[in-house]
């Protein structure tokens, strides 16, 4: 397991870059984290590493909270999944999640935490869980509000 403290949304995409170089087609990334913690950044980081800004968007990467799914064409299809709105799991089978995994996509997904099931038995590649906590305040009141506990562990 790995162990990052960001203190900036640069810093947390700069994280997710680095981390990005392990990834390969076939992979599945789990991200969790309360609301606003820095999920979608730290995607934007890995979506980042593998396109160019035309490709991406023009650099600018969206929460798929609506729409479930984005997908990203680059030197490899990253697929970022969002299952806040979703609550059980055959709706992963109607928005391509399952098809995702094994169509040799770099596969994201925010929020699998609201479907608690077992990853693991759909993963042809590697399988990653990152958490991304939010600081507390700290003991003279000082906010830490742009502090980030990011672990980022390997589990297959």
């Amino acid at each position: 397991m790995q162990e990052f403290q960001s203190n900036s949304p640069q810093k947390t995409k700069m994280i997710a870059r680095e981390f990005a170089g392990n990834l390969k087609p076939f992979d599945f990334v789990s991200i969790t984290g309360h609301l606003g913690a820095g999920k979608t950044k730290f995607t934007s980081g890995i979506v980042d590493f593998f396109c160019n800004e035309k490709e991406a968007g023009g650099g600018y990467i969206l929460s798929p909270t609506y729409t479930i799914m984005n997908s990203y064409n680059c030197n490899v299809t990253i697929n970022h999944f969002d299952f806040y709105r979703l609550k059980r799991q055959d709706e992963l089978e109607n928005c391509g999640f399952f098809d995702s995994l094994s169509n040799g996509a770099i596969t994201i997904a925010e929020w699998t935490d609201k479907i608690p099931m077992d990853y693991k038995k759909y993963i042809e590649g590697n399988y990653y869980e990152v958490d991304i906590a939010i600081g507390k305040e700290g003991k003279s009141g000082e906010s830490f509000k742009n502090k980030r506990h990011i672990k980022i562990e390997k589990i297959l």
